[in-house]
C-alpha cells in the first residue's frame, strides 16, 4: 500500500537503514550447495526432501488443484537476480509444517553477510474467502499477476477456504517493490480462509510489511516481526480474522518513507463503507517501536497504531510503545473500531489535541498509559528476544480483559497480561527451541 518502496541500503541516505550491514564489496555470485533442487514456474503436488535446499527462482506457483509439502527442517533460498517469490493461487495447497526444533526456512540466496532486506519476492497466499473490493481481486506485485493471466487472483464467498498451513516457519530478506503499491510483503495473504493453518511465523529483515492481510478470514497465532521495513501488521480490504500472540521489534534506522507503524488498518484507500469493513481482532500483541532500544531513530517512523480510512479493527490486551509519534491514531472513521485494555506510549496520543490527528472515538477508557516505557520492558539483558518478558512491576502484567471485548472464541487463549508474554515466557512462546533466529545475516545455511 506504500509508496516508493526500498530505498536500498546501498545509499543509506540520512541513515535510514544502515543497519543492513550489508559489505561494500560485492560477493561472488551465488553458486547452489551440489545438494540443492529448483523450484520455478508451476509445480506440481510434490513432497519436497529436507536433505535438499531449494532455490526458488522466478515467480513459483502452487496452481489450483495442486498441493507443496514441504518438510520440517527444509531450507528454501529466493533466488535474488530472479525475485523469486512462492505464490499459492486459489484452490493450492501449501502444507509447510516445521518444528520447534527444525523450523521451514524460506531465506535470501544470497551468501553470509551480503543478505538485504528486499532480496527476493517472498511467500504469497491467495484464498476463496471474502474480500470487501469483490471476487476477482490481483494481489500486490509483479505485472504476471493480473486477470488476464489468472495469476494472483483473489476473493471469494468460501469463508473457510484452506490455502494450507504454515506453522514453525521463517521467511527472511523477502519484499519487493515492483512498482508503487505493488509490492510483496514478507507473508502476504489475499482472501486467506479460516481453513488455513498459520502459527509460530517469523518474518526478518523484510522489505516491505512484516504480515498484510488483504480480506479472509484466516487465524493467525504466535507471530513475530523482526526489524521489517514498513509496517508490521497491516490489515485491509476487510480482514475479519483474529491475531493472538504477536511479538514486533524494530530496527532503529530501518524505516520508509512511507511512515513505517506497527499497526496499519485501512477498509480500505478510499476509506469506503464496502463490507465486510475491516474488522480484525488483534489481542496480546506486543510493540516494540525504535525509542525503546535507541535514542537516535529514522524519521521515517510514524505510529504505534495507524487506524484509519473506516477500519473497524479491534486492538486488545496489547502493549504498544516506543514509535515516533507514540500510539496515535489518524483520520476519523466510523467509529466502529476498539482500542482497550491495552498499555500504550503517552507520547502525543494522550493529549488528544487537534493538531496531532487523533481521534478518541472508540478509545476505551480502561487503555493504561506510560510515559517511561523504556521501564516497562526487560531489556537488561542484550539478546532482543529478550525484550518482550515484561519487568515484575510492569503495569501491563494485569488488566487483560476478553469477554467484555467480545473474545469469548474457543481461538483465544486468555491471560491475565497484555502483550504476547508476561515475565516468563509462556510454553507456547519457547524461546530456547531453535525455531527463532535473530542473527540471520550470519546465519549459514
Amino acid at each position: 500500500m506504500k509508496n516508493m518502496k526500498q530505498i536500498l541500503c546501498a545509499l543509506l541516505v540520512l541513515g535510514t537503514i544502515a543497519s543492513c550491514k550489508k559489505k561494500t564489496d560485492d560477493p561472488a555470485p551465488f553458486v547452489p550447495p551440489s545438494n540443492t533442487a529448483t523450484l520455478t514456474g508451476d509445480l506440481t503436488t510434490q513432497t519436497l526432501d529436507a536433505n535438499k535446499k531449494y532455490t526458488i527462482v522466478g515467480l513459483t506457483y502452487i496452481n489450483d488443484g495442486v498441493t507443496v509439502t514441504i518438510p520440517a527442517g527444509t531450507v528454501l533460498l529466493g533466488d535474488k537476480a530472479s525475485k523469486g517469490s512462492l505464490v499459492v493461487q486459489r484452490g493450492g495447497k501449501l502444507v509447510a509444517n516445521g518444528t520447534a526444533t527444525k523450523p521451514i526456512v524460506f531465506s535470501s540466496s544470497a551468501p553470509v553477510g551480503y543478505r538485504n532486506a528486499g532480496d527476493w519476492g517472498g511467500v504469497i497466499l491467495c484464498g476463496k474467502a471474502p474480500v470487501n473490493q469483490g471476487n476477482d481481486i490481483v494481489i500486490e506485485g509483479p505485472s504476471d499477476f493480473s486477470i488476464t493471466t489468472g495469476k494472483g487472483l483473489y476473493g471469494g464467498n468460501v469463508s473457510n477456504d484452506n490455502s494450507g498451513s504454515l506453522s514453525y516457519v521463517r521467511i527472511e530478506y523477502a519484499g519487493i517493490a515492483y512498482a508503487p503499491n505493488k509490492e510483496i510483503n514478507s507473508l502476504t495473504m489475499g482472501g486467506v480462509g479460516s481453513g488455513t493453518t498459520i502459527n509460530h511465523v517469523q518474518a526478518s529483515y523484510g522489505g516491505d510489511d512484516s504480515f498484510e492481510w488483504f480480506g479472509g478470514t484466516v487465524n493467525c497465532k504466535y507471530l513475530v516481526a523482526y526489524k521489517g521495513w514498513d509496517d508490521d501488521w497491516d490489515t485491509d480490504f476487510g480482514f475479519s480474522g483474529k491475531v493472538q500472540f504477536g511479538y514486533a521489534l524494530r530496527g532503529a534506522t530501518i524505516a520508509d518513507q512511507s511512515l513505517s507503524n506497527g499497526f496499519e488498518s485501512d477498509n480500505d484507500a478510499a476509506g469506503s463503507a464496502l463490507t465486510p469493513l475491516t474488522g480484525a481482532i488483534f489481542s496480546n500483541m506486543t510493540n516494540i517501536g525504535p525509542k525503546v532500544t535507541s535514542s537516535v531513530v529514522s524519521g521515517n517512523f510514524g505510529a504505534g497504531m495507524h487506524l484509519r480510512r473506516n477500519t473497524a479493527q479491534v486492538v486488545a490486551n496489547c502493549i504498544n510503545l516506543g514509535f515516533k509519534t507514540g500510539s496515535v491514531f489518524y483520520e476519523k472513521g466510523n467509529g466502529a473500531y476498539k482500542v482497550k485494555r491495552n498499555l500504550l506510549d503517552s507520547t502525543l496520543a494522550r493529549t488528544f489535541t487537534a493538531g496531532n490527528g487523533c481521534d478518541t472515538v472508540g478509545m476505551g477508557a480502561d487503555n493504561k498509559w506510560t510515559k517511561n516505557y523504556a521501564a516497562v520492558l526487560n531489556n537488561v539483558a542484550a539478546a532482543d528476544s529478550d525484550l518482550g518478558f515484561q519487568k515484575s512491576t510492569s503495569a501491563g502484567l494485569t488488566g487483560a480483559g476478553f469477554s467484555d471485548m467480545g473474545l469469548t472464541d474457543a481461538f483465544f487463549t486468555p491471560t491475565t497480561y497484555m502483550g504476547a508474554f508476561g515475565t516468563t515466557p509462556d510454553a507456547a512462546w519457547d524461546w530456547t527451541a531453535g525455531w527463532l533466529n535473530w542473527d540471520p545475516l550470519n546465519k549459514v545455511y
